[in-house]
């Protein structure tokens, strides 16, 4: 099929770069260390947590904030949250109905207290991520993502099937644990 229909070339490459960023992100925030895993952010030792309690979302991420600012020595960069999580901040109303993060009729700022919100699946629902990314973290690239497809795999040569493989390296390296801080408990918000 790949010689059969161009597009299908782009759709794989396109697809399975995709699949690969989301793999990418599982082991940056989740990774456990064990090679080939990365050590990802919320199971580095060391590493702040807030837990939300009774508070709103919006409290607890700013504790979290704080949290960072007193213990960690740091000013948090960005915040990273499950879409289930980030929905419930955004559909928070004020008693008369009103939304607190905007109206409906505009696509909305994806932020909370001043600090953009990356929004995605790899992270664990009930769960969200502040910290300092930009001063103690660093992701290093070796190279960007590679595509290879073979017919070299066992018995796929003699019939006709192919091997597709992404594959990208890199490293996360984490300098100061406490300028990050793990929020639990948001789910069923």
């Amino acid at each position: 099929q790949l010689e059969d229909v161009p597009s299908l070339r782009g759709l794989i490459d396109y697809r399975l770069s995709y699949m690969l960023q989301l793999k990418e992100e599982d082991q940056l925030l989740a990774g456990n260390g064990t090679a080939p895993n990365l050590q990802g952010f919320l199971t580095k030792t060391g590493i702040l947590t807030q837990a939300r309690g009774t508070d709103s979302i919006q409290d607890c991420m700013y504790k979290a904030i704080s949290l960072i600012r007193n213990s960690g020595f740091a000013e948090p960069s960005a915040v990273v949250m499950h879409p289930a999580d980030w929905q419930a901040v955004r559909l928070a109303t004020t008693t008369t109905g009103e939304y607190l993060f905007g109206v409906t009729t505009e696509a909305g700022v994806e932020r909370i207290w001043g600090k953009p919100v990356v929004i995605t699946p790899a992270q664990t629902q009930g769960v969200a991520l502040v910290g300092d990314f930009a001063m103690y973290s660093h992701i290093s690239r070796r190279a960007g993502i590679r595509i290879d497809i073979s017919d070299s795999h066992s018995d796929y040569f003699t019939s006709g099937k192919l091997a597709i493989r992404a594959e990208e390296r890199l490293s996360l390296e984490i300098y100061r644990a406490s300028a990050f801080c793990k929020v639990t408990g948001l789910a069923g918000s």
